[in-house]
């Protein structure tokens, strides 16, 4: 005990307490970093994953591929995911790994050919995106209103509705941009998908369809929504389609259309190209990069006392939400309430306080799952409770010029999931501190618009009110024209949905509303039958037109990104024709009922005077009646992949030739390796990405393995497979080839004991599913490694049937097959050239059967089992010199080194890795010299012990007279 602790005044004990035995903590342990697709998770950061289940929990199952059910709604189950293989493989027998998930990134001077995402194609008269717009039967005093319906995709060709011409029974017709008549309950139409010259087209494909979700006509279920189909190269000539199925906006056809016409009511409807060619904002442009989803900006209550004025786009903008990750998962599966929102009761700290709760998208208020929580957050920058300090403001940016992450923002992240965005006056403090979340915003959306004709002439795009640029005229010329309904001449007119009279009864001025979808905001509090209203949360409405507790699958579309050019977040700023959705806020809450109040959001009520905040002259009546919570979406994040390819950043691709700026396959992988060059950022001693063939990329790979010289490259190789996402070729076509591959790793002239290949390909079993997937060799190799860095040491051979036994389980995953049966040549020729062979035996099975280096140059390091030993040697070596730095370089420090060392080297030797070492740290090594230069200087000899990998065996037959003790 120090007694200067104490102040001594008068006489007493005192008694401190000392605790000495604190034992340090472990060092982490260090695995594999795995670079590749998983089906959700972090993207294009490094993520520390400890066990299996935590990899399924972020990063979600591993997809064994061929699920091809609706691809645009539940996205890519086509093509495997090799990356989660190899997670598993390894996790199976050791805990740690570091994983990279793959996003579709571009690179800030990317060439046209380099942007990302993807785009159908398209040209003047080739429209690339088509939509259908429904209306309601008008009545004689009313102008309806009709809604953008469904979206179609076409990479050649265009659409048209077939039937009667809407207001004439007796005229028959097809073609785009005319109104016709429902032919059955439920918006029933009939469409064709054709091509060719408008006079001598030709139908491709046609089909009634309809929106109601138990027919068998519901219009998903007649029409194509994989679009991988359009692409030949991946697709056979017998199941090529020319288009897909995007968005179908059934909520708002329910809100819009059926709940005036009666789903069993007349429907009309017109096809029509939403836009042409491929500058900005054309729905079917979608080249560019992965972006994240944001939140609306959460704006404040009204603390004006003229309600008269009101306006929510004026109102202080306080706050919004981004997701850490780049991507679709998190606005698909998440939305986030403010919760309990309370105002001070201190006059000297005015500011209010709030809950933050994200919950799963597709929970409702009677049941809610709430992912994460942060209660009692504030806008006060001084509190310990203000918001940005609570969830994290800090973000990643991307350098190109410097290859690496830059980080922003002064809070680290506590949210798994998002950050948050503060406006710039309450990161300053100078904001209001009465100042609660009260609102938010909503999604960008395409503005409304208005065809009007007088009499009985043809519509031209001069009568198309305010959105002339999102909707396309036709003409003759074009294959969708619209037909004669007495013959086939083409009607040379540009726009004619043949709107006036087209409604029995019809006495104005021939007149349509168009509308275009935006998410839905709940009604009444009293929705849903919660036992008490006042736990409803205002806001966003995911569920279905009059069933609010069951889930809406099309809000998946309200929430995708809008096309390049388009901000999906702030609206008109980007482009003129684009407007924000909606503007939620609890000042525009109406309260109803009798003893107790039921809230009813009415937007403009507060202008109006008939809110609650509004009568009351008080924005804390509204919360004082219990109405304190309301929900947002998350919208606007993109994966920037390529939706038409099964496997993204396949050989197929513009991967193969590709650059930085020609290619975002080769971008986003190659940064994805730079990230994570720098041993002071990221720790791995094993790198794979399964199912790479890039020679430069998985070069790449070796070289900044090398450059760190603490990890080793395990690198699949060219000409050994070709999966079936990347070609349509037949198996037999598809197999390996022996002597190609080995040719070119040969002309490649690698010679590095920092990358190591097998071959061939392997097959495996999904341990979930129970589906077999083919599958490269280098997940099988990377569990190997795992089973015998567990089993017995890192430095013993992944390989034989011990550590390599891949039909006993030794890879970590189930194989079962290989995709070339090795002969024993074939096995020669492949480890000359320093490629493993995976051999199958009739009674052994399956097994790893070499395991060299890419070294060319004969030493021990061309063993895989001495590069490992030599990594984990060096890194722990290292870590005992690091904590001597800036000690005094006299020998009791280097004594010090020697104690750390030698016992630690003697554990390794009796471990089996070494045969036997020598350390040298004396005057001989660190001489005068050194230490004036202020260098320690060490030698360390070892003696690696080497793998058995021939066995030789005399059998000597001799005499029977002969002695054995001789």
């Amino acid at each position: 005990m120090s007694v200067t602790k104490f102040k001594f005044v008068s006489p007493g004990v005192f008694i401190n307490e000392i605790d000495n035995s604190q034992r340090p903590r472990p060092s982490d342990p260090i695995g594999p970093l795995i670079i590749g697709r998983t089906e959700r998770g972090p993207t294009m950061r490094p993520v520390r994953i400890n066990s299996f289940s935590d990899f399924i929990e972020v990063f979600g199952s591993p997809i064994a591929g061929q699920q091809g059910d609706d691809v645009w709604r539940s996205g890519n189950r086509v093509g495997p995911t090799y990356a989660a293989y190899a997670a598993q493989a390894w996790l199976r027998n050791t805990n740690a790994c570091t994983i990279v998930r793959l996003a579709g990134m571009q690179h800030s001077d990317a060439a046209a050919s380099g942007y990302a995402g993807w785009a159908t194609s398209n040209s003047a008269t080739e429209h690339g995106a088509w939509g259908l717009f429904l209306f309601p039967s008008a009545s004689a005093t009313t102008v309806p209103t009709g809604t953008l319906a469904a979206i179609w995709y076409l990479e050649e060709g265009g659409c048209i509705l077939t039937g009667t011409m809407a207001g004439d029974a007796s005229a028959q017709t097809s073609g785009s941009n005319v109104m016709i008549s429902s032919n059955g309950a439920n918006s029933q139409f009939k469409m064709m998908i054709v091509n060719g010259a408008a006079d001598d087209r030709t139908v491709t494909e046609e089909t009634s369809f309809n929106f109601n979700r138990n027919s068998a006509l519901y219009i998903r279920n007649v029409f194509n929504t994989n679009p991988m189909l359009v692409n030949s190269g991946i697709t056979d000539t017998d199941a090529i389609k020319k288009y897909w199925l995007g968005e179908t906006f059934d909520r708002a056809v329910a809100d819009v259309v059926h709940s005036v016409a009666d789903g069993s009511g007349e429907v009309c409807a017109f096809v029509a190209p939403l836009k042409a060619g491929s500058s900005a904002g054309t729905p079917s442009n979608m080249a560019m990069g992965a972006q994240e989803a944001k939140s609306g900006w959460v704006f404040s209550q009204d603390l004006s006392d003229n309600h008269t004025t009101f306006q929510p786009a004026a109102i202080q903008k306080l706050l919004r939400f981004v997701t850490l990750n780049t991507g679709e998962w998190e606005q698909q599966n998440l939305k986030i309430s403010i919760q309990n929102i309370k105002t001070s009761t201190n006059e000297y700290n005015k500011y209010g306080t709030f809950d933050v709760v994200v919950r799963s998208a597709k929970d409702t208020d009677n049941a809610v799952r709430t992912v994460e929580r942060f209660s009692g957050c504030t806008l006060n920058p001084f509190s310990m409770s203000y918001i940005g300090r609570k969830i994290g403001t800090q973000h990643l940016v991307w350098s190109d010029n410097e290859r690496r992450y830059r980080t922003y923002g002064d809070h680290p992240s506590v949210s798994r999931f998002m950050r948050v965005e503060v406006a710039s006056v309450v990161e300053k403090g100078t904001a209001d501190p009465l100042y609660l979340p009260f609102g938010f915003e909503g999604p960008t959306r395409y503005k409304d618009w208005t065809l009007a004709v007088s009499g009985t002439a043809a519509a031209s795009g001069t009568d198309i009110s305010a959105q002339t640029s999102m909707i396309n005229e036709s003409d003759a010329s074009d294959p969708y024209a619209v037909l004669n309904p007495l013959g086939d001449a083409v009607v040379d007119r540009v726009f004619a949905p043949n709107i006036d009279g087209f409604c029995a009864g019809w006495t104005l001025s021939a007149e349509v509303n168009v509308t275009y979808p935006g998410i839905a905001l709940r009604g009444s509090a009293a929705d849903g039958g919660l036992p008490d209203p006042a736990d409803a949360y205002m806001g966003l409405d995911t569920g279905r037109n009059g069933a609010i507790t069951i889930f809406e699958d099309s809000f998946e579309d309200l929430v995708r990104s809008k096309p390049n050019g388009i901000d999906s977040w702030d609206g008109g700023d980007s482009f003129p024709d684009t407007v924000i959705s909606s503007y939620f806020t609890l000042d525009d809450v109406v309260g109803t009922g009798g003893t107790q109040v039921i809230g009813v959001y009415t937007s403009g009520s507060r202008a109006a005077g008939s809110s609650l905040t509004a009568i009351s002259s008080s924005y804390k009546e509204v919360l004082s009646q219990g109405y304190d919570s309301f929900t947002m979406p998350l919208f606007g994040g993109f994966d920037g992949l390529d939706i038409r390819e099964s496997e993204p950043f396949g050989e197929h691709t513009s991967l193969k030739d590709g650059t930085d700026t020609t290619s975002y396959e080769y971008y986003s992988i190659k940064r994805a390796i730079d990230m994570c060059a720098d041993p002071e950022v990221v720790q791995y001693d094993l790198m794979t990405m399964p199912g790479l063939r890039h020679e430069g990329l998985t070069s790449h790979m070796i070289n900044v393995c090398e450059n760190r010289g603490d990890a080793m490259a395990i690198i699949d190789l060219g000409d050994a497979y070709t999966p079936r996402t990347e070609s349509t070729d037949k198996a037999e076509n598809r197999g390996a080839n022996v002597d190609s591959t080995v040719s070119n790793l040969q002309n490649r002239a690698l010679n590095s004991s920092y990358g190591a290949c097998y071959y061939p390909w392997v097959q495996i079993r999904d341990t979930m599913t129970g589906q077999s997937v083919w599958a490269p060799p280098s997940i099988i190799a990377l569990g190997a490694m795992s089973y015998g860095q567990k089993t017995q040491e890192l430095w013993f051979a992944p390989a034989g049937f011990t550590r390599g036994g891949l039909t006993e389980g030794r890879g970590g995953v189930p194989v079962s097959a290989v995709s070339h049966r090795l002969t024993s040549k074939e096995r020669d020729k492949l480890y000359e050239a320093n490629i493993n062979p995976i051999a199958q035996f009739p009674n052994e099975g399956i097994v790893i059967f070499g395991q060299k280096t890419l070294q060319v140059t004969p030493s021990a390091l061309d063993r895989i089992n001495v590069r490992r030993l030599m990594i984990y040697v060096k890194r722990e070596i290292a870590k005992m010199a690091s904590g001597l730095l800036f000690d005094q370089n006299v020998t009791s420090t280097w004594n010090k080194f020697l104690s750390k060392v030698n016992p630690f080297l003697g554990s390794v030797k009796a471990r089996l890795g070494l045969m036997d070492f020598k350390v040298i740290l004396d005057t001989t090594t660190t001489t005068p010299d050194l230490i004036d230069r202020n260098i320690m200087y060490a030698k360390i000899y070892l003696k690696p012990a080497k793998a058995i990998e021939f066995i030789a065996i005399d059998f000597v037959i001799t005499d029977s007279g002969a002695a054995f003790e001789d």
